[in-house]
Order: C-alpha cells, then sequence, then structure tokens
C-alpha cells in the first residue's frame, strides 16, 4: 500500500531529476538549492503533520548525510588532486571543495535510496509472508530482493543526473586518462560504483532475523560512503596506472 510518506517520496524524486534537467540546459548550479528546500519542506511537512510512522524517512534522512560526508573527501580528491571532474558553477566555496548545492543533493540521493532499500525490504516481507507469519523466501532474500532493485535505480539514476550535468555543470576525464570506459560521457565506473554500493544495503543495514546483526542507519551510511569512495578510487587508479 502507498502511503503518504511514499507519495512524498515519489515527489522529491520527480523535482530532483526536474532540477538538474533544467539546471543543466541554464547552466546554474544555484538552482538546486530550491529542490533541497522542497525535500526538506516534504520531509518536515511529513513528521509534523501525518499520521504515520515517519522512523523509516529519519533513518533514511542520518544514513544519506552519513554516507555524503564520507564520501565528499574521495570526490574532493578525484576533483582537486585527480583531475578526473571539474566542476564548472562553483558556488559559496569557490574553488575549495565540492559545491555545497551538489553536496546537498547528494544527501537527497542516498535519502531517497536507503527509504527505497528500507520500504521495499518491509513491502517484500508482507507480500512473500504466508498465513503462518513465516518468511517464503526468507529474511535475506527480502533483503537482497529490496537491495537489487535498489541498486539498479541508484546505477541508472546516478549515470541520469551525472550524463545531465556534463558540459554544463561538470566536465568529466579533464586529465584525459586513456582507457576510461564511458556511457554518455560519464566513466562506466562510476554508476557501477552506485549499483554494487545499494546491492550491499543488507550488509550495511544489517538483516532482522538473520545472520547479520541490525546497525544504525548512521553506522550504515558510513559503511555505504567509504565503499563507494572506495570502489571509484580503485577503478579510477586502476584505469590510470594503464593509461
Amino acid at each position: 500500500m502507498c502511503t503518504k510518506t511514499d507519495k512524498a517520496v515519489f515527489a522529491v524524486t520527480g523535482t530532483t531529476l526536474l532540477t538538474f534537467l533544467i539546471a543543466s540546459r541554464i547552466g546554474t548550479i544555484w538552482l538546486l538549492y530550491p529542490n533541497v528546500l522542497i525535500a526538506v519542506s516534504l520531509c518536515v511537512y511529513c513528521i509534523w503533520q501525518l499520521d504515520e510512522d515517519v522512523s523509516l524517512l529519519l533513518s533514511s534522512f542520518i544514513f544519506g548525510s552519513a554516507a555524503t560526508l564520507t564520501y565528499v573527501p574521495m570526490d574532493w580528491l578525484f576533483s582537486r588532486k585527480a583531475g578526473l571532474i571539474f566542476y564548472l558553477r562553483p558556488d559559496f566555496l569557490a574553488h575549495l571543495t565540492t559545491p555545497i548545492g551538489i553536496i546537498l543533493n547528494w544527501i537527497v540521493f542516498a535519502t531517497l535510496a536507503a527509504y527505497c532499500y528500507q520500504r521495499l525490504t518491509m513491502i517484500f516481507r508482507t507480500r512473500f509472508a504466508s498465513e503462518a507469519d513465516n518468511s517464503r523466501i526468507g529474511f535475506m532474500g527480502t533483503a537482497m530482493l529490496a537491495a537489487g532493485v535498489t541498486g539498479i535505480a541508484a546505477g541508472v539514476g546516478s549515470h541520469t543526473i551525472y550524463a545531465l550535468g556534463e558540459s554544463q555543470l561538470w566536465v568529466w576525464n579533464a586529465t584525459q586518462v586513456d582507457r576510461i570506459p564511458e556511457i554518455a560521457s560519464v566513466p562506466v565506473f562510476m554508476p557501477i560504483s552506485f549499483l554494487v554500493a545499494f546491492l550491499l544495503c543488507p550488509y550495511f543495514f544489517g538483516v532482522a532475523g538473520g545472520f547479520l546483526r541490525e546497525q544504525h542507519a548512521g553506522i550504515a551510511g558510513i559503511r555505504c560512503g567509504i565503499f563507494i569512495g572506495a570502489l571509484q578510487f580503485f577503478s579510477f587508479l586502476l584505469f590510470y596506472v594503464w593509461k
């Protein structure tokens, strides 16, 4: 059953894609801030107005914040040292770090992905539960199924966003490293890293009733941020060494 919180999450997903589409066309990074404001407003509305349990949304936000803040140093390394990506539209901290507007929207992305995984896990457990309340495919099975859907969505979504911003908000492979395969100007290991990372959501979050102990959303986010950064770093290093 689709809840009011689900509808709010769908709305934020739509505004995020629309925002990046418009921002990539007019070439401004400042348009990213209204999207963050919309996301925060809807979350606050869910927390204060809806007669639903919003603990899932809150834990997803904690996960998104932890994952993003853990990953930011790796992006700084890519952009300022390796030259893998060059941001064309700096904002408050010009030439010092990743634009703040992009960091805030990364938190939105990661929050949406975490909510998707946790919500799908709940739905699949209910869907595949027998009348005797015994899971047909087990807790781990439902978690992996939810992670599969989330991973594919994260991989496709990240590639879509990165491709939209190409040449207007950022430029990929500024160092012209050979041998880096690309899809629509985006290095292939970028969306793959998001795909693989969110396939590991059962490990990051743990599985209730399974052999993986449940983790706090903040710990899960830190694990995810470290994994994405490490995977992207070693992938880039592999291509750089072989150039």
